[in-house]
């Protein structure tokens, strides 16, 4: 129960004012210079105010209404490496209890939640505000590692005012972490050139030792580098190949480190060519000469190098070599000084004379060991004496003519090889049995690589064999031009023959054997294709190094997958044989680990602002503060005690009004000031 004095005015106050204001100028008036005179007159006008006031005596009934405490409690994944958890939580338990224990107070408790973007510590203390009563907040209290990573400039600005923000950093503030960022890291680079990534190795506390860098490029490792901890240094990388290639920089981890997820850096670049350079010979005049020509050039990204030879040596018609040619064949700028400029090269219809030496077919088939890449589309005359296959160019080639053509209509067919690549799968089923139909093959025994294309009694057409790092084609029949004419219905001759060009340039989405992952709510999706029926497996490795053996399913010909958990954050690598790749679960390069040792410097800023209070708290026992409460507008922090704001906010359950006192009272009072002045003036 509370007694206060309230008014209920018999008239506007104004006008009681005005009436007291009146009686008071009266008084001056009436009273002249007699002060004992004027002063009880002033006390009567100023009674009879107040009694027009109608004073009343209030008496409530009062319920307390509690202050509320926020705790914030981070549960990302910085807060959960090593012994922080359960500091985490052992302190705010203690915290809470001890809060709870308070006499009108009650405590509100809300987390961090993981995030791509890092420790987000804003949109939790906004929205836990948001459903607190303003008036009645007792201050916040955040149990963290103090890594945050969204505080705006200027963080006093999330807090009402008057509440103090207090900061119990758990963690070893001592611990190591080596950590790896970059300062600039290419998106996109050109093929078989290089690329610098600048990064810089931090270990704080350890900054005169070095660290090992260790280059992967597409799961592949290709340089290691020592390096200077806490100097900015430069990797060369170069891009391996058109589209995706993964780069990862790895920081070799030391004995006692909080992790290793920040010790590696990961970059999907993509992988560009400046131009392809496309160098085609043709050996003689025929029908399907103009169809690669146009073929090639209607791609935007070839640059196209051609010779046609029109007339072979030593046909006599009445002219020298000189005057007979539009320019000269620089064959030696081509095959001896220029032939690793090239990307593709194309043999069509070509025969031995004498413009090319053997010489110049040797290094043809060192430029192909070597990485590049040989399409030999041949016709009769690769099953002549005069044959590229006798040449040292057979050392590359996967056919061996037999010497003999097959000659009638047959309509071209896919192997069960060919149905799986890529490069000839998606025209297997009904469309491949409309293609037009081609009318001579060139008969040869395959050596080696894969046949892709046949004939109706399975003789080769197409046969794909990758040498040494290099890539070769055969095409054994000289009618793929009749697809591209649209004789019989014709057949897929542009997509089917650029798809070709492609692969023999390594473009990646066309490779035969091929290994894909991917992390969707913590599910990883593994796909191998293969050209193969043998049973697949892969290894899995995950974020911490852990590598488990998972057996697949064959789900179509030539197509294997699994699924399996993939509970943590990180890089996981996955390996097929020689194929590798890898699959993200999160960010590649997660904010949440860019930084790890326990801090109180990030919530500086907020705690110092509201003047609250900030310690380390430890990992093994909480080191909690000693709770205050305070008034409002009092200090709220010490050096070891932390200040609960306590606001004394109340609802009126029942309220009850009863005049302060009789109101003749007040006008005998006035009564009797005048009888003062009366008697004063009378002396």
């Amino acid at each position: 129960m509370d007694n206060s004095l309230a008014f209920d005015p018999l008239l506007a106050p104004w006008i009681i004012g005005a009436l007291v204001a009146l009686g008071v100028v009266f008084a001056m008036l009436t009273g002249g210079a007699r002060l004992k005179s004027f002063i009880p007159r002033a006390l009567a006008a100023l009674i009879v105010g107040l009694a027009l006031m109608n004073p009343q005596k209030v008496t409530e009934e009062r319920e307390s209404l509690p202050d509320v405490a926020l705790v914030i409690v981070d549960k990302t994944e910085s807060a959960n490496i090593g012994k922080r958890n359960e500091a985490i939580s052992n302190a705010a338990s203690a915290l809470t209890t001890n809060l709870s224990t308070r006499d009108g107070l009650d405590v509100v408790t809300v987390s961090i939640d993981p995030s791509d973007q890092g420790t987000q510590i804003t949109p939790t203390l906004l929205e836990g505000l948001a459903n607190l009563p303003r008036e009645r907040i007792a201050g916040v209290f955040v149990v963290t590692d103090g890594q945050v990573h969204d505080l705006p400039e200027n963080p006093e600005k999330l807090m009402p005012e008057g509440v103090p923000f207090h900061a119990l950093i758990a963690g070893d503030a001592t611990a190591r972490d080596r950590r790896m960022s970059a300062i600039n890291a290419p998106r996109f680079g050109l093929v078989d050139e290089t690329v610098d990534f600048e990064i810089r190795v931090d270990d704080p506390s350890f900054e005169s030792e070095q660290a090992l860098i260790q280059v992967r490029l597409n799961g592949k490792e290709q340089a290691t580098f020592n390096v200077a901890i806490g100097e900015k240094v430069t990797i060369p990388v170069k891009v391996e190949r058109r589209g995706s290639n993964t780069v990862e920089l790895i920081a070799q981890g030391m004995d006692g480190e909080l992790t290793y997820a920040n010790n590696i850096f990961v970059q999907d670049m993509s992988g560009i060519r400046d131009r392809l350079r496309v160098l085609l010979i043709t050996g003689e005049p025929h029908s399907g000469g103009r169809a690669w020509r146009n073929l090639l050039k209607s791609d935007p990204s070839v640059d196209l190098v051609q010779f046609s030879i029109l007339r072979p040596p030593g046909k006599s018609v009445g002219a020298t070599n000189p005057e007979m040619s539009l320019i000269q064949f620089p064959t030696r700028q081509l095959f001896e000084d220029n032939v690793d400029e090239f990307d593709l090269i194309i043999f069509d219809q070509y025969r031995r004379r004498n413009i090319l030496s053997p010489y110049y077919f040797q290094n043809i088939a060192r430029y192909v060991s070597n990485g590049g890449a040989l399409l030999v589309a041949a016709g009769p005359p690769f099953s002549e004496p005069v044959s590229v296959y006798r040449s040292p160019l057979s050392a590359v080639l996967p056919v061996r003519p037999k010497g003999t053509l097959t000659e009638g209509a047959y309509r071209p067919q896919l192997s069960e090889k060919g149905q799986r690549h890529p490069i000839t799968s998606e025209f297997s089923g009904k469309d491949a049995e409309r293609w037009g139909q081609w009318y001579r093959a060139v008969d040869a025994d395959v050596l080696s690589g894969d046949v892709l294309m046949s004939t109706e009694d399975d003789s080769p057409l197409l046969v794909l064999d990758e040498v040494g790092k290099g890539r070769v084609a055969m095409l054994l029949s000289d009618q793929a031009w009749l697809w591209a004419r649209g004789v019989d219905g014709g057949g897929p001759y542009n997509e089917m023959f650029r798809r070709l060009a492609h692969w023999l340039m390594g473009e990646p989405d066309l490779e035969a054997e091929r290994l894909s992952a991917k992390i969707i709510n913590g599910r990883m999706e593994i796909t191998r294709n293969t050209l193969s029926d043998a049973a697949q497996s892969v290894r899995v490795i995950d974020p911490n190094g852990k590598a488990q053996r998972v057996e697949m399913t064959r789900t179509a010909p030539g197509v294997y997958a699994a699924e399996i958990p993939a509970p943590a954050d990180g890089t996981y690598r996955i390996q097929s044989g020689k194929i590798q790749t890898i699959a993200a679960a999160g960010a590649l390069n997660p904010t949440e680990f860019s930084e790890l040792v326990p801090t109180q410097a990030k919530l500086a800023p907020l705690v110092t602002a509201t003047n609250g209070h900030s310690r380390l708290i430890g990992e093994d026992s909480p080191n909690l503060p000693n709770l205050r409460d305070v008034k409002v507008g009092a200090k709220t922090s010490g050096v070891d005690w932390a200040g609960v704001v306590r606001h004394g906010r109340y609802d009126v359950t029942a309220s009850k009004r009863e005049p302060f006192a009789p109101i003749l009272l007040f006008f005998a009072l006035a009564a009797l000031m005048l009888a003062w002045a009366w008697r004063a003036e009378g002396r």
